[in-house]
Formats: structure tokens, sequence, C-alpha cells
């Protein structure tokens, strides 16, 4: 049995086991760096481009990973929101289960703002996101911009990092001029 079809069986097999529990498994800790190194390796050996058999197997396999993947985490990040008990979660799917419950709380806290009469609520909201700044790296040179805070910023090379505005660098995201940075450091965002 060669590493793919391994890896498709214990994705089944783990599918599966949660599937029909109605707790949340307990699951290997390294169930997620295997299945993304497998990919990685799969893609880097195959030329997903080609018709020929190989590649038409390795893009099979690589759909059924990536599909089995995201299936299992949305299971298991499903079953910990719906009886609020994240316990057998692995540190990786917290995190995401974490953003998750926040942002389910702001979610509410938004509604009830809304359904309550609080419009003190959206303007505190306006004013943060016009405080938001993100990275953005540069996809070409740029002139000079002003941003939507007043401030001068530039001019950029292409692959020049900076720190913008929000609204700023969802247009020129938008436009193709920049891409977002993600960084592990605290932002303002």
């Amino acid at each position: 049995m060669n590493v793919s079809s391994e890896t498709i069986d214990s994705l089944n097999q783990l599918l599966d086991s949660e599937e029909h529990s109605e707790e949340l498994m307990r699951i290997p800790a390294d169930t997620y760096q295997k299945t993304a190194s497998h990919v990685q390796r799969l893609r880097k050996s195959a030329d997903l481009h080609s018709g020929d058999p190989a590649s038409r197997l390795a893009r099979k396999q690589l759909w059924l990973i990536e599909g089995m993947g995201k299936q299992l985490l949305h299971k298991r990040l499903s079953k910990a929101s719906s009886r609020n008990n994240p316990r057998f979660l692995l540190p990786e799917e917290k995190y995401v289960f974490e953003l998750f419950t926040e942002f389910e709380r702001l979610r509410a806290h938004f509604a009830s703002a809304l359904t309550n009469g609080q419009p003190s609520i959206f303007s505190g909201l306006q004013k943060s996101q016009m405080e938001k700044t993100v990275l953005v790296s540069f996809q070409r040179p740029m002139a000079e911009i002003i941003g939507f805070d007043l401030n001068k910023y530039g001019p950029f090379k292409a692959h020049d990092v900076a720190r913008l505005p929000a609204l700023n660098a969802e247009a020129l995201m938008l436009n193709g001029d920049a891409t977002r940075v993600y960084s592990s450091e605290p932002s303002q965002e």
C-alpha cells in the first residue's frame, strides 16, 4: 500500500469514527501535520497539469485527501461547538475553534446592539474599523498614497512590505497591487 492510500484510509477511518460518535473522538496529534506533509510531497512529485495516468491519479488523490481533511476539521469543530466542549480538539483545532467562538460572540453582540437600539455600539465599531491596519506586500511599484487616516505612505517598490490603514489595503488588494501578509506578531487588526 502506498503512502497516498494509507493517508486516504487513515482519514477515512477518522471521518467514519467521528461521524458515528456522539462525542468528539481522540485523534492522533500529528493528523494534520502528516496530511499536509503528504499533500506537499504529492504536489512536488506529480505533474498536476499533465494528462498521463499517474498525474490524473495524483490529482484524484489530492482531491480526496484535501476534501477529507477539510471535512474532518469541519465535523470536529461543529461537534465541539454544538456541545461547547473543545476538550479533545488538537491544539491547531483549538486555535480555529477559539477564533470561531470569538466571531460568534461578536456577531451576537452586534445583533443585540441592533435589536436593543444601541447606536453608540456602531459608532465605536466604525471608529475601530477606521483605525485598523493591515500588513501588505506590494506586487508592483506604487507612488505615494494618502491613507484614510490622512497620513502619507510610500512610495513603494515591488515586494516592499508596509502596514496601511485597512481600507487602503483592501482597495490595493482588490486591484491586485498588493497582497496581505500574515504575521505571527501582534498587530493592530
